[in-house]
């Protein structure tokens, strides 16, 4: 898997995450399209939205950011100003959040 270590971050209250801007348009994650968020293996997935599927879902805004569900924050064990990981996934067209250890 060819992923990038993209930056130690920590959560704003309202729980949203600003997308790296190549990236983002690189996984097709551009301003008003649906960005899909599935919580596996410790991780959330970030990726771009498929039709039919039943997962989380959220618009990237004009600026790049997504909001992250307090729902997912919660299972993930994240709350105001948690530290977290944002990893670039370019094998799986995805941003990872993983919880800073």
């Amino acid at each position: 898997m060819l992923s990038t270590m993209y930056g130690s971050k920590t959560f704003s209250k309202s729980g949203t995450i600003t997308l790296p801007h190549k990236w983002r348009e690189q996984f097709g994650l551009v301003p008003g399209r649906l960005a899909e968020l599935v919580y596996q293996n410790n991780c959330i997935y970030i990726k771009r939205a498929v039709k039919d599927s039943t997962h989380n879902k959220r618009y990237v805004s004009e600026k790049g950011t997504v909001h992250i569900p307090k729902e997912l924050r919660e299972e993930m064990g994240m709350a105001h100003q948690s530290p977290y990981y944002l990893i670039v996934n370019e094998t799986d067209n995805c941003f990872m959040i993983s919880r800073e250890k």
